[in-house]
């Protein structure tokens, strides 16, 4: 897991894929996109643009096997709560390869706060779990196909 400001190029620069992100939010007014699913590099690197609201939900811990995540506050903050895959041990809903999403109950370890500008990248081997904001938030969550990972 990586957590930093987006314009930090001492905490991704060493991503090989993260100039291609860099130059989608240059080139794309990201901040200002309709929501829904936009192709980076078609289903190797693509980015979903979501809002979300205040609500009383508690989502579990989940992790990818297919996908890196990077998750990117673009107005407003939420929180992410983080425990390492390795330690999880309460499997909630099995990994489906349809949807790469392994669900895990087990309690987080760590809770990150994420205010506007702040990047989280999680790699296959990071259980999290994205809170609801407290108040309206709009983040862009980048979908990094394993196989860009090298």
């Amino acid at each position: 897991m990586i957590i930093d400001a987006i314009t930090s190029t001492t905490s991704f620069e060493h991503l090989h894929w993260f100039k291609e992100i860099v130059r989608f939010i240059h080139q794309s007014d990201i901040a200002n996109l309709p929501a829904g699913r936009y192709d980076v590099i078609g289903d190797h690197l693509f980015v979903i643009i979501a809002d979300d609201v205040a609500r009383n939900a508690h989502p579990p811990l989940e992790a990818h096997r297919t996908y890196i995540d990077l998750q990117l506050t673009l107005s407003g903050s939420f929180d992410v709560l983080w425990r390492p895959l390795s330690s999880c041990t309460q499997e909630l809903r099995p990994y489906s390869e349809e949807d790469d999403v392994l669900l895990m109950s087990d309690e987080a370890q760590t809770r990150l706060h994420l205010p506007e500008g702040v990047a989280a990248v999680f790699f296959p081997e990071d259980a999290h779990a994205p809170q609801p904001p407290l108040d309206a938030v709009r983040k862009a969550v980048f979908k990094i196909k394993c196989d860009l990972r090298s």
